[in-house]
């Protein structure tokens, strides 16, 4: 909210061979510069943890605005 100026946000999970998470909102949306910029410790951290999991992260702009992220983690068998 504070970033985004989001009023919305929505989180589909799903778990089965593998969890999966969609969180979407509704704010200004992230700017190409912002998402490659290589500064951001949230994003970084977040990018970081998932990996450290084995899983794997996507952030984009949603197209009618706002900003979706993506991640996917493989199930322990």
């Amino acid at each position: 909210a504070r970033h985004a100026r989001a009023t919305s946000v929505w989180v589909d999970i799903e778990a089965r061979a593998e969890l999966s998470m969609r969180i979407q909102d509704n704010g200004r949306g992230i700017t190409p510069e912002e998402l490659h910029a290589g500064d951001s410790l949230g994003i970084i951290g977040m990018r970081e943890r998932i990996r450290s999991c084995g899983g794997e992260m996507h952030i984009a702009a949603a197209p009618e605005g706002g900003t979706t992220v993506s991640v996917r983690l493989k199930q322990d068998n």
